[in-house]
């Protein structure tokens, strides 16, 4: 009797160590609350620049179209922001229940942690397309294209 507490025991805190390493693998159904796994931080590995930047003006005699450079995070998704300006300030929006992260594919072009809430990040100078990730949910993807 001794034998069979100790085996299923031992069971059970293998299957609840499988569930918890698995827990952040990506899927948003069953994805971590980000305690344990998500910074805590704002993190980003762009040059810093301040929060409170303005916006370049344009010369005498031609206009702005340029739209406020937003990305909004709901339900697991990348919203907005598609094109922006070579080192744009871009506001994020964070409205899920967990952090992510806005990681370019190659270059470290761009790589900040967003947290719940609101966060910046500043786009790459270089114009170009820019895939990009969450590190913390492999379904999250976008592309940021820099002209």
């Amino acid at each position: 009797m001794r034998t069979n507490i100790r085996t299923t025991r031992t069971l059970g805190i293998a299957a609840a160590m499988t569930l918890f390493a698995l827990s952040g693998c990506g899927n948003p159904g069953t994805s971590a609350s980000g305690t344990a796994s998500a910074p805590t931080e704002q993190q980003s590995s762009a040059p810093a620049t301040s929060t409170d930047a303005t916006p370049p003006t344009s010369s005498p005699g031609t206009s702005s179209t340029a739209a406020p450079a937003e990305i909004l995070i709901k339900g697991f998704k990348y919203q907005g922001a598609q094109t922006v300006s070579p080192g744009a300030t871009i506001s994020v929006t964070n409205e899920d229940i967990e952090a992510h992260t806005i990681t370019a594919d190659t270059a470290n072009a761009f790589d900040a942690t967003i947290k719940v809430g609101t966060g910046t990040f500043t786009a790459p100078t270089e114009p170009g397309t820019y895939p990009y990730h969450c590190n913390f949910h492999g379904n999250m993807k976008g592309t940021l294209t820099v002209k």
